[in-house]
C-alpha cells in the first residue's frame, strides 16, 4: 500500500466516523470504524516530515488549512462550542516532532500536547502525542500499537472530562453513561490501524497533494449542507 492508497483509506474512515457523528450519534459501530482514521492521518504526517525537504513550509502549510477549515469545521458539526479543527492538531504534532529534533527533548513534545488543551483543540493532547509516537517508533509496529492502546485510553478520559467541565450534571446521569460516552471507551481501538499501517510500502503513488488538503474542509460543506437539508 502507499502514501496515495493510505491517504484514500484514511479519508473513507474519516468520512464514516463524521457520518456517525452528524446523522447516527446513536450508532457505536460507526464510530468504532471511525477510531482507525486519526492514527493514519498521524503517520502520514509523520513520514511527511521525514521525506519533506522544507519542514517550516510544511508547517506552514498545515497551519494555513487549519485556518481554511475552521469555518468548515464548525458549520459541518455544528458544535454548541468552539472547538479547532483536527488540522490544528496535525500542525501541532507536526510541530513537536520539529522540534524535538532540533533539541532532542521531549519537552517540545509536551508543550505542543498541552497547548492543545489550553485552546480546546480536536483530539488534544492525545492527538499530538499520538503522532509523535507514529514518528518516534517508526517501523517498531509493536510499541506503536502498545502506545497507542494508551494514548487511547488518555483520550477517552479527556473526552469525559471535557464534558464534565461543560455539563456535569449530565455526565453523572445513566442516559450519558450508556448512549454519549461510548466513543470514551472505543477510543482504545486505535491501535487497530496499525497492522493497516503496516501493510505501506514507503512509496508514494499518485500525486495528488492539494486534493487531499482540500478533502477535509470540502466533505464537512457537503455533510452540513446534508443536514441542514434534512431538517429543514
Amino acid at each position: 500500500m502507499n502514501s496515495f492508497s493510505l491517504k484514500i483509506l484514511a479519508c473513507s474512515l474519516m468520512i464514516v466516523d463524521h457520518l456517525g457523528v452528524i446523522f447516527f450519534p446513536d450508532n457505536p459501530f460507526l464510530r468504532v470504524i471511525g477510531r482507525l482514521a486519526f492514527p493514519m492521518f498521524a503517520y502520514l504526517i509523520a513520514e511527511g516530515y521525514r521525506h519533506t525537504k522544507d519542514p517550516t513550509s510544511y508547517l506552514g502549510r498545515l497551519f494555513l488549512f487549519s485556518l481554511i477549515s475552521q469555518p468548515f469545521y464548525m458549520f459541518g458539526f455544528k458544535y454548541p462550542h468552539l472547538e479547532f479543527n483536527i488540522f490544528f492538531t496535525l500542525t501541532a504534532g507536526l510541530y513537536g516532532i520539529y522540534a524535538y529534533e532540533k533539541s532532542k527533548n521531549f519537552s517540545a513534545v509536551l508543550f505542543a500536547a498541552i497547548s492543545c488543551e489550553f485552546v480546546r483543540v480536536s483530539f488534544g493532547a492525545p492527538g499530538v502525542l499520538m503522532i509523535f509516537a507514529m514518528y518516534y517508533f517508526s517501523k517498531d509496529y509493536k510499541r506503536m500499537a502498545l502506545w497507542l492502546f494508551l494514548i487511547g485510553i488518555m483520550g477517552g478520559v479527556r473526552k469525559n472530562i471535557w464534558m464534565y467541565i461543560q455539563d456535569p450534571q449530565f455526565v453523572l446521569t445513566w442516559a450519558y453513561l450508556t448512549k454519549h460516552s461510548i466513543t470514551s471507551f472505543v477510543q482504545p481501538l486505535c491501535f487497530l490501524a496499525v497492522p493497516l499501517i503496516a501493510l505501506y510500502n514507503g512509496k508514494q503513488g499518485p500525486k495528488m497533494k492539494y486534493f487531499f488538503y482540500l478533502f477535509y474542509p470540502g466533505h464537512l460543506a457537503i455533510l452540513g449542507l446534508i443536514r441542514m437539508f434534512l431538517h429543514k
